[in-house]
């Protein structure tokens, strides 16, 4: 995965940072194929403090074996002790080519520094 700054705003007189992400993805395995999108945060995500994110990617691809493509939409936050609430769903009509019709959630598990994901969708 690429993350590539784009864009970061100052944090406004008691306010938190902002800043603007672009994203590049590979995936191997039943989903295969690239994703790229944008993302969005506000704070700096480190211990003891709050950030927030959301994020679209458009995946290009195959899933088990059927090639299409559909949009992610994330929403993320993490508190000041760390805790994380995370939520990706593959946006509702996005579905294209073989995946059309295609609903489903993603949950990302990051470890040692590396993103694995899981993928439950159902199709029509």
């Amino acid at each position: 995965m690429t993350v590539t700054r784009q864009e970061q705003s100052s944090a406004p007189e008691g306010g938190q940072p902002t800043a603007r992400f672009g994203l590049d993805k590979m995936f191997s395995g039943p989903l295969a194929g690239r994703a790229v999108g944008t993302m969005l945060s506000v704070g700096t995500p480190k211990a003891g403090t709050a950030a927030s994110y959301v994020a679209l990617d458009q995946f290009l691809g195959t899933l088990n074996g059927r090639r299409g493509g559909f949009v992610l939409v994330h929403r993320g936050f993490m508190s000041p002790s760390g805790a994380v609430d995370l939520d990706v769903r593959i946006a509702t009509g996005s579905g294209t080519g073989e995946l059309s019709g295609i609903a489903g959630v993603l949950t990302i598990d990051v470890r040692d520094g590396k993103h694995f994901y899981d993928l439950k969708y159902t199709m029509p």
